[in-house]
């Protein structure tokens, strides 16, 4: 004890002396230090391990702590922080992070849990532990760990780290909606219910006969599942307030189909909310036939192409959805082989089902589909919708089940189920409704709904700035937010709730906004670049509370306070953690990457330019050590529109998916040019030429840019922009092109093998744009592919690929590269072996961020 106080006193008193002596020589100095700046300097590579990335975050319920993970280049930290102290814990390696009230934080390191005091700053360590869950009171942790022979192991711990209940050889295992009872099959035949309270009973579920049983589900006092003692199955409620078992044995249904049985997929099992109807998967049994290919047979009249159909099987032998009602034994099949898909509404009073095939062989991505609805109780089906486009906004029921929300040619409508009514809602809104930016061929999306109020009888939907509250019939219609007038975008933040979906027939689409509570609205001008968010109510309407000229989003709400926290961001700020409390008063929690103002970093300018009549903008990146008495080389960097990237920070790094960083680029003495593309159609690859040639020439007059040393970049359709643009003009001293589409005749016959679907969507129905097949304008796919312009090609060209890649097939690159070969070009292929459509290897990454910049300098600088 002595000789530690002796060496602590002796560092205390060192500490003091350099302290002086420091003092001291700035004393002596001081007159020639002050006034003087210090040297900043562009990022060195040696440097990128330095910056992070701002990853999830979220607030604990009442908004006193919030959390955020930062991820380096090679490990992440999770930190909690309080909002008022700033108190911070720090986590390494650290995921899944939860809060529990205001006073605990739990979050996994590996396989250990991390249980932290956030008072007391106590923690305890539970190893290997595979999943954790809190109780609803707060005062109990559930801990899920994998005993040596494979199965799990449930214990309950109160917040001391005690172990007061625990249970063997789970299975599986659900909370009821209180969080204050689980239910558990252990032994794989058994189901238990443990109660945590403060006596922790366990009551075991009278199963009296034998086989494996799945799918538990609770709801209320309900509690259902699977068990597999048959070859049909079975299945079971089991009734909490009167102690009754009740089971369904499709042996003893009548009606049952002969050529099914029970399904016990993943989540196939679910409860109305009166418990009486129990919806559950019914399972085609199709005989097992050899598998041994003799020869494939490629029928062109088939719904689905073959390798579809051997990748994915007969879709109308999906599992189909049946209900049982409990107390009267009644059975009723939903969906069928004609409509085998189902989407069930929330109170469980509709079902909609339908053939997602139907309209095979058709040309369009998603076909149209005939949607019938089916009255549960009764049985009693009728068609809903005919033909309902299948790239339209999917149907969405409101949370009492009286109304449907649907779109159809740009308007949205709602279905009132009860008088078998359908209404326009918004055709005589006074604006559009529809993206009327849209220039992508296909039907034109909507700008979106926001969901529908808690009691039925209004839907919040968006035009292109504002949020209109419209009544369920059509009568009432009021704009929320004045946007239009400043041509501001306001949309909802925090105030919609995500209705909980474990199942996929059960409706997934809904979202309730509550009118009880005051909502957080995003907030975003596209013309001035300023963001921020408001707070709106009935009675004041939308008041600001951050708008700044940077980029805000990831908005995360306390559950019981109107407390949320935010990202805030500049191309020249590092991501931020803001916290917004009750009241509205702003502050910062945390600013990542500390060094970056210890660099000099690049300022970013928006630049306007006209094509055709049609105003549109760019986003003009400086060099980084910008000297207006220097004429510096510039890289365009193409996709469509680009405006998202004027805030967005990016860190100097190597490892880049497409092999392109912006701030790197920028710190080696580049301009950086992302231009905004608008499109006519089938003219892609041309209107892709003039939007960007009319960008340069504006960057040009205003701009200290070398005209001799312009490059062009893009990947994927960016990628085939390059390709075309450069056997347009020989504006461009060099390009880079990755992942690129050149032969539009061969891509539009190349089906995906990833996922065994066609090409022709992609042509007719989406980004290329053509409107029409191959063969109705095959002048249009000629003149737009790069292969058939090849010889124009005079650019010094470096293109990539992956060789996995399925997305776009990477013997695109191949043919465009044994054209320029054939033509005497110069050209350069990269093919990584093991890549998909985007470079994953941290290695390979390194490998293409590296090329590609030796390559700009090659043809770049002087």
């Amino acid at each position: 004890m002595m000789v530690t106080r002796i060496v602590q006193r002796k560092k205390k008193l060192r500490h003091s002396f350099f302290f002086r002596l420091t003092t001291y020589c700035f004393l002596l100095v001081g007159c020639t230090v002050v006034g003087q700046v210090l040297q900043k300097k562009t990022v060195p590579e040696e440097d990128y391990h330095l910056w992070s990335d701002m990853l999830s975050h979220s607030i604990s319920d009442k908004g006193g702590w919030a959390s955020y993970s930062l991820q380096y280049d090679t490990a992440d930290t999770l930190f909690a922080i309080a909002t008022k102290s700033r108190k911070k814990y720090a986590f390494p390696h650290g995921t899944n992070g939860e809060f529990n009230g205001e006073n605990w934080f739990a979050c996994k390191q590996n396989d250990t849990l991390v249980l932290q005091d956030l008072t007391s700053g106590k923690v305890n360590y539970f190893p290997e532990i595979s999943s954790y869950s809190f109780s609803g009171n707060g005062k109990y942790l559930i801990l899920i760990s994998d005993d040596q022979s494979g199965n799990q192991r449930l214990t309950v711990k109160n917040m001391l780290g005690q172990t007061v209940a625990n249970a063997d050889n789970i299975n599986e295992w659900i909370w009821n909606i209180r969080k204050d009872a689980i239910a558990y099959v252990t032994g794989k035949e058994k189901v238990e219910i443990l109660e945590i309270f403060d006596n922790f009973i366990k009551k075991e579920i009278p199963v009296l006969t034998v086989g494996a049983i799945k799918n538990l589900s609770w709801l209320n006092q309900t509690i259902a599942f699977i068990q597999n003692n048959s070859l049909r199955g079975k299945l079971y409620a089991y009734r909490l307030d009167t102690g009754k078992l009740l089971s369904f044995v499709p042996e003893s249904c009548s009606n049952f189909p002969n050529d099914m049985s029970i399904g016990a997929g993943f989540c196939s099992v679910t409860i109305s909310n009166d418990g009486n109807r129990i919806f559950f998967k019914l399972k085609e049994n199709v005989p097992n036939e050899d598998t041994a290919e003799v020869v494939q047979v490629w029928n062109g009249n088939d719904k689905q192409i073959y390798p579809n159909l051997k990748m994915y099987g007969d879709f109308t032998l999906q599992d189909k959805v049946a209900v049982w009602f409990v107390e009267s034994g009644r059975f009723l099949q939903i969906s069928n082989r004609e409509e085998p898909s189902a989407l069930i509404g929330r109170t469980a009073e509709y079902a909609l089902t339908w053939n997602e095939f139907e309209s095979e062989p058709h040309f369009d991505g998603i076909g149209s589909r005939d949607i019938y609805v089916t009255a549960v109780q009764t049985g009693t089906k009728r068609l809903l919708l005919k033909g309902y486009p299948g790239t339209g906004m999917d149907p969405a029921f409101s949370p009492k089940g009286n109304y449907l929300s649907y779109s159809v040619n740009g308007d949205w409508w709602v279905y009132d189920f009860k008088k078998d009514e359908h209404r326009n809602i918004t055709q005589d809104l006074g604006v559009p409704v529809r993206d009327i930016n849209y220039d992508r061929a296909g039907q034109v999306p909507l700008y979106g709904i926001a969901g529908w109020s808690i009691d039925d009888n209004s839907l919040f939907i968006y035009d292109q700035f504002d949020i209109w509250m419209i009544s369920a019939d059509g009568k009432t219609k009021k704009r929320l937010t004045k946007g239009r007038e400043n041509k501001t975008t306001f949309r909802f933040a925090t105030s919609q709730r995500r209705l909980l979906s474990k199942f996929d027939y059960m409706d997934r689409t809904n979202a309730i906004i509550s009118n009880s509570t005051q909502w957080i609205l995003s907030a975003q001008n596209a013309a001035t670049g300023y963001s921020g968010f408001y707070r709106y109510d009935g009675t004041t309407g939308a008041r600001p509370i951050f708008w700044e000229y940077k980029r805000t989003d990831r908005v995360v709400k306390a559950k019981n306070s109107n407390a949320f926290t935010f990202i805030s961001q500049h191309f020249d700020a590092p991501p931020e953690l803001l916290f917004v409390d009750a009241l509205g008063k702003v502050k910062e929690l945390y600013r990542s990457n500390f060094q970056h103002h210890n660099y000099l970093w690049a300022k970013v300018e928006k630049v306007s330019y006209v094509v055709d009549g049609k105003p549109l903008s760019g986003v003009l990146i400086y060099p980084a050590d910008f000297d207006s008495t220097v004429k510096y080389p510039m890289i365009v960097s193409i996709y469509e529109r680009q405006g998202g990237s004027l805030h967005r920070y990016v860190n100097p790094t190597l490892l880049n998916e497409n092999g392109i960083n912006f701030t790197v680029l920028s710190s080696k003495g580049y301009f950086i040019l992302l231009p905004d593309i608008v499109y006519e159609m089938r003219q892609t690859g041309e209107s892709a030429k003039k939007c960007v040639l009319a960008a340069v020439d504006t960057v040009l007059l205003k701009y200290n840019v070398d005209p001799n040393r312009i490059g062009l970049t893009g990947h994927s359709f960016g990628g085939f922009e390059t390709d075309y643009i450069i056997a347009k003009t020989d504006r461009f001293a060099t390009a880079v092109s990755g992942a690129a589409i050149t032969d539009l005749v061969s891509s539009y016959l190349y089906y995906n093998t990833d996922s065994a679907t066609t090409n022709f969507w992609r042509f007719e129905s989406q980004q290329q744009r053509m409107r029409k097949s191959l063969f109705e304008v095959l002048s249009s796919y000629l003149i737009n592919s790069p292969i058939l312009q090849a010889e124009g090609v005079n650019t010094p060209l470096l293109s990539w690929t992956g060789e996995e890649d399925k997305q776009v097939y990477y013997f695109q690159s191949i043919e465009y590269y044994l054209a320029l070969r054939r033509l005497k070009k110069e050209h350069t292929l990269l093919i990584y072996p093991e890549e998909s459509h985007t470079i994953s290897d941290r290695k390979k990454q390194t490998d293409l961020t590296k090329r590609i910049e030796a390559w700009f300098a090659k043809y770049l600088k002087s």
